[in-house]
């Protein structure tokens, strides 16, 4: 993000981490939302592998629909249903392990 500092009115000012609200922000997301999860995650890929793990990455669209409707009780709109279902659609068929016969009729 440095270079484009240069483009917008950017002024430091550590003076704003005097406010404790936007100094519990700034360490929320160094350290919970990016330290922790990329901890968590290089931990399941150490346990699950790199395939498997990935499989999880693509299931947060999905469980971010899924929990903004139960817990948020945000309407479920037509785009999200769309993007759900072809979500799952390309997750299956990513996962899904046809058979296929070589070249001398062997499986």
């Amino acid at each position: 993000m440095i270079p484009t500092l240069f483009f917008f009115d950017f002024q430091p000012d550590l003076s704003r981490f005097a406010n404790m609200t936007y100094l519990f922000n700034i360490l929320y997301l160094g350290l919970g939302a990016s330290a922790l999860c990329f901890v968590t995650w290089n931990f399941a890929v150490k346990e699950l592998g790199a395939v498997k793990t990935s499989v999880y990455i693509y299931m947060v669209p999905v469980i971010t629909v899924v929990t903004s409707v139960l817990i948020l009780h945000e309407q479920l709109t037509l785009l999200a249903g769309i993007g759900t279902v072809l979500t799952l659609i390309g997750l299956f068929l990513s996962e899904h392990k046809t058979e296929r016969k070589n070249k001398n009729g062997l499986t």
